[in-house]
């Protein structure tokens, strides 16, 4: 049986099909939602919110929101937060205990291991694979990243039991999960517009539904944009409040020390001013007099003064929407909001009301919403598992990239194989010839992205691929680039693979 999985920035869930509906997969403390924090503490990777009590005693290795890291480059320059460092093979990487550094996905997969043992505790056998979803407008290092991180739980587990478990990744779009988990697979046709906002991630995404078929037309996002944001706001202006009433106890190491508890009541005041007008910020003995007296870090905030603030992230939220619909207008110059059946508000953020307002002014429609809009993507892997496996053979899906894959060419051009829009799975064929005499191999560039100049677009892979040396210009080596069912891309010649996996293996 594949389950669902929701690796999200904020919290995580799995999902199994019981025959008759998707359903929420409990921890052992009875919740269905597991938190994505992991905490070193003692030699111990704790997740969820074990981590975040062990966290309150030691801030400086509870590490969150690692999600959007996945498949990052460290850079120097860049401020991705004092725990981060640069790991093996350039990677961005935590800083743990002893100098020890974890990468994105290796966090990424003690939380995947407690949703699995769950499932086996749930199931009482082991799935036999999961479908893992992702962020639509994850480019493909992401995407790889965080299927190595499933691999990786799976590894763990091996190891522990002393079986080898068959175990199959399928990898699936947030918003199309969304729809599948609002029950759009029935006869009658509908035009559904999704907003996924989590804690890391945006997606958007417009989709028709009918006949037991869920059909992806565009779909848009932001990796940097997320529930983290709108608490790194409110952080960075309690930090700042704080520098201005107390600089005698401004220590930049205390800071450090104390981002990740900060970080942590940032969210739940944001939480709290979803439900309230105002939420008291609080963190007991954040610093300490020059006398030994404990000074607690205690501000009220209003609503109207975090909406304020945060008004320019919205607007990005908005941006994003608006691109959606020009690429939907497109692909049918006739078509506008008023068209749209529905419009799906999923993710935790999407609590917020100014969210809900914000999208309800711009589509000039009351979107739909759930009661738990953090389960909805769990729930649709969930769904998609039973129809990989069998047990749901009256739906399918047809899903689309949501960039460009190419080749780089002569003059730092890209070359345009699938473009962004391309269904799953597709496939096109081209050729490569010599530039030079006597070249004995081809180099191959393979890229992502919607520049037209290749050294801003995403470098995938390099590749050589040997040839017989003759004059320039009359080598012809025909390839064949595809997307396969869950959107990973490859690039064949003849019977080998330069790039991607070889899905005959």
């Amino acid at each position: 049986m594949l389950i669902g999985l929701d690796i999200g920035s904020t919290n995580s869930g799995a999902a199994w099909f019981d025959g008759k509906a998707a359903r929420m997969i409990d921890l052992a403390d009875s919740s269905s939602i597991l938190p994505s924090v992991v905490t070193i503490s003692d030699g111990v990777c704790l997740v969820g919110r074990d981590a975040i009590d062990a966290g309150k005693r030691s801030p400086a290795f509870m590490f969150r929101n690692w999600k959007r890291q996945l498949g990052a480059k460290w850079h120097d320059m860049e401020d991705t937060g004092y725990q981060t460092c640069e790991g093996p093979n350039g990677m961005l990487a935590y800083r743990g205990p002893d100098d020890h550094v974890y990468l994105p996905e290796e966090l990424y997969s003690y939380v995947v291991y407690e949703l699995i043992r769950a499932a086996q505790d749930k199931l009482g056998e082991m799935p036999t694979g999961v479908v893992l979803c992702v962020p639509a407008d994850f480019i493909e290092s992401q995407r790889e990243a965080a299927e190595r991180a499933v691999h990786l739980a799976i590894d763990r587990i091996r190891g522990e039991d002393s079986e080898v478990y068959p175990f199959t990744v399928e990898l699936m779009h947030e918003p199309t999960a969304a729809a599948l988990a609002y029950g759009y697979d029935s006869k009658k046709a509908r035009r559904i517009f999704v907003v996924d906002l989590g804690g890391g991630t945006l997606d958007v995404s417009y989709i028709q539904s009918g006949g037991g078929n869920t059909q992806v037309k565009t779909t848009n996002g932001i990796r940097d944009c997320g529930g983290a944001d709108w608490d790194r706001m409110l952080a960075d202006f309690i930090i700042s409040m704080w520098r201005t009433e107390h600089p005698e106890l401004t220590d930049p190491a205390t800071r450090d020390a104390a981002m990740s508890l900060i970080m942590t009541e940032a969210e739940d005041v944001k939480k709290r001013l979803s439900a309230k007008t105002e939420a008291l910020f609080r963190i007991d003995d954040f610093d300490r007099e020059q006398d030994g007296t404990d000074v607690h870090l205690s501000y009220t905030i209003t609503r109207k003064a975090f909406e304020e603030m945060t008004a320019p992230l919205v607007r990005r939220v908005l941006g994003a929407c608006q691109i959606a619909m020009e690429d939907a207008r497109r692909l049918d110059a006739n078509f506008s909001a008023k068209d749209l059946h529905d419009i799906l508000l999923v993710g935790g953020m999407t609590r917020m009301p100014s969210i809900q307002e914000a999208v309800k002014t711009f589509f000039g429609k009351t979107p739909s919403k759930r009661e738990n809009p953090e389960q909805v993507v769990a729930l649709g892997a969930a769904i998609r598992g039973a129809m990989l496996d069998g047990r749901r053979p009256d739906l399918s899906i047809n899903d689309i990239s949501s960039h460009t894959l190419a080749i780089e060419v002569s003059g730092d051009t890209a070359a345009i194989l699938l473009p962004k829009g391309s269904a799953f799975p597709s496939e096109v064929a081209f050729s490569l010839t010599n530039e030079n005499d006597n070249q004995r191999q081809l180099s191959l560039r393979v890229i992502q992205g919607e520049a037209h100049r290749a050294s801003v677009c995403e470098l995938l892979a390099s590749a050589e691929h040997p040839i017989e040396p003759v004059p320039a210009k009359t080598a012809r080596v025909p390839l064949v680039a595809r997307l396969d069912a869950s959107g990973r891309p490859s690039i064949m010649v003849a019977d080998r693979v330069l790039y991607g996996e070889d899905e005959a293996a």
